[in-house]
């Protein structure tokens, strides 16, 4: 099968591993349903002329977001926002590379539960405007007894990973940046705003969470870069297990009630 397709299979497995260990419950130890304790809005970066003239290109709906830290200090941080490119842009045929930087040697991107970098939309060579948007993601975590941990990301309000379809994602290596995304984009000008929200999971140790986005454009016409940052004000405190164990159940009961309604 192509990479492509096994990429949008891997993320609908996923959504179902973690469906599946969230109905086992807590006490089997398998995984555990994190929640962020602190966020921060991105600045916008400021609107930057697209390369040829006839539109700008902008970071928009900026967050930064952490999870309390385990017993070994370890904390999950997440790291989202969208590239916004005006309607009738000369962008045909042109690539994007976007990139989420931290700079502290105590912070590493996180792995998913299959071990792939917990980066957003996945690279496919088929096109990621099929690719599903998760509600959740399944992470390798150590919390609550257990190696894993899922985290609520339903936070994007498009139905597709692009408004427009063609466009075409790749990661390149690991060793040139865990955190980069490269968008291949489809020829012609857009006839509507070209929005691309994206997002990765970090994994910190005793730091305070902290990041830098630039998404570089790239066409016949030359280069243009366009850039922002935020950090969290603290290092998250310790896992309250209580207390997200209790959350966890209130889900259950609601999503249970949520079921008898309907049926």
């Amino acid at each position: 099968m192509p990479r492509g397709v096994l990429a949008v299979v891997a993320v609908g497995l996923i959504a179902t591993v973690a469906a599946a260990l969230l109905a086992t419950g807590k006490g089997d130890g398998e995984a555990a349903h994190l929640e962020f304790v602190q966020a921060k809005t991105f600045p916008d970066s400021k609107p930057t002329e697209v390369p040829g003239g006839g539109g700008t290109m902008q970071l928009t709906e900026g967050r930064i977001m952490a999870t309390g830290s385990n017993y070994s200090g370890y904390s999950l941080f997440r790291v989202a926002t969208q590239l916004n490119i005006s309607k009738g842009a000369p962008i045909g045929d042109g690539a994007v590379l976007c990139a989420t930087k931290v700079k502290e040697p105590k912070t590493e991107i996180a792995r998913s539960g299959e071990g792939l970098r917990a980066l957003y939309p996945r690279s496919s060579e088929a096109g990621i405007w099929g690719q599903e948007i998760p509600e959740t993601v399944l992470l390798q975590f150590s919390s609550h007894g257990g190696e894993l941990a899922v985290l609520e990301v339903g936070d994007i309000e498009q139905p597709h990973f692009s408004t427009i379809q063609g466009v075409k994602l790749v990661w390149p290596e690991y060793e040139t940046g865990p955190g980069q995304l490269k968008y291949l984009l489809p020829k012609g000008k857009p006839a509507v705003d070209v929005k691309l929200p994206f997002y990765s999971v970090w994994k910190a140790k005793a730091t305070v969470p902290r990041a830098t986005i630039s998404c570089t454009l790239e066409t016949s016409k030359g280069k243009a870069t366009t850039r922002t940052a935020a950090s969290l004000p603290k290092i998250s405190p310790p896992i309250n297990e209580e207390a997200e164990e209790e959350n966890a159940e209130r889900r259950e009961e609601v999503e249970e009630e949520k079921e008898e309604a309907e049926g």
